[in-house]
């Protein structure tokens, strides 16, 4: 099926009117031709999960284990979709309040909030192999860094971040206070870049940039938003070396990374919390909870090209490369809704 966009307008048909007196016709009434769409969202498939949901932290696909991983709680619940078959390959419990997911060649990590902690599971049992504590309260985003082998845990709640070995036994490898500080709300979610070894980390109205390498603060930008509003995730275009920051304001701000400067501003319907990046037509996709709809920006002329309605509070999505497939969580009735992405 066809996802309802925002802004489409329906063809109107030519009328020819003919008087019975008169046997000429009246000039055709001009065509009124709706706008061809910049993007083809298309519902391929939905999947049902197992437990109730009711809320899902972050959707993160895995291309090379085929698979995509759902934090779901209040099910305490990681959830593996099998990419390839597109139906639940397994269920891993006891993750306590689900938040942040990164992955390596052979684990995948997990942020556990209610327990300050890391579950790392092993690939393919998908099984709890390791706990590891994550050096603060409520733990969130997860980064994990190949050129240093570590995994980098935030903390929203002690406004630090903790760093650990990526392999057994995932020793505690160091820990970083982050700026400002008090913090405006702590962190929420950000990403890594491999290409510059940093950490973009979104904290309050402000992003931290962090040297993965020495595992020291680097710069600080503050942003311009509204009073109440926060940064949220962070994606690094690495084609034109831009960031481009979520916030709770209805608006994604790119900004240059070396100085903080606003490049562009997009305005969307609403705030978002989630960003999946699309690398093979260059569009991004905004978790938007408050409009409930899937935001589509197209990161080469700026703007906000699509809103696809999604459901009340839907916040967090993934894509899959070259599948052109974005795994969307729709938390209030707990499935994945699996839309085929293609450009006219």
């Amino acid at each position: 099926m066809f996802k309802p966009i925002a802004g489409v307008v329906p063809i109107t048909a030519a009328v020819l009117t003919v008087s019975c007196a008169t046997p000429t016709a009246t000039p055709a009434a001009p065509t009124i031709q709706a706008p061809a769409p910049k993007v083809n969202i298309t519902t391929q498939k939905t999947i049902a999960l197992p437990g109730v949901g009711g809320h899902g932290d972050v959707v993160v696909v895995d291309p090379g284990a085929h698979s995509a991983y759902v934090a779901q709680s209040p099910d305490n619940n990681l959830v593996v979709i099998n990419t390839t078959s597109n139906t639940v390959e397994a269920v891993v419990p006891q993750i306590a309040d689900a938040t942040g997911i990164a992955f390596s060649d052979s684990y995948v990590f997990v942020s556990e909030a209610a327990a300050g902690a890391v579950a790392v599971i092993a690939k393919p049992t998908w099984k709890v192999i390791a706990t590891v504590p994550s050096g603060g309260k409520s733990p969130d985003a997860l980064y994990y860094d190949p050129r240093e082998n570590s995994v980098f845990v935030s903390n929203v709640d002690s406004n630090n971040m903790q760093d650990f070995s990526a392999t057994a036994p995932f020793a505690i490898e160091g820990a970083l206070n982050l700026d400002p500080a008090p913090a405006k709300s702590g962190p929420d979610l950000g990403t890594y870049s491999s290409a510059e070894d940093k950490i973009y980390q979104s904290d309050g109205n402000d992003v931290v940039v962090i040297d993965a390498k020495t595992r020291t603060i680097q710069k600080v930008f503050t942003l311009p938003l509204s009073a109440d509003a926060t940064t949220k995730d962070i994606y690094y275009e690495q084609a034109h070396h831009l960031l481009w920051v979520g916030t709770s304001d209805p608006r994604l701000l790119a900004i240059d990374p070396d100085t903080g400067k606003v490049v562009y501003t997009v305005k969307t319907a609403s705030g978002m919390d989630q960003l999946a990046a699309d690398t093979d037509h260059g569009l991004l996709f905004l978790g938007e909870s408050k409009a409930g709809v899937m935001g589509v920006v197209d990161l080469a002329t700026h703007e906000n090209i699509a809103d696809v309605k999604m459901e009340s509070a839907f916040h967090t999505q993934g894509y899959l490369p070259s599948a052109h497939l974005v795994y969307a969580y729709l938390n209030q009735s707990n499935k994945i809704e699996i839309d085929n992405v293609s450009k006219p």
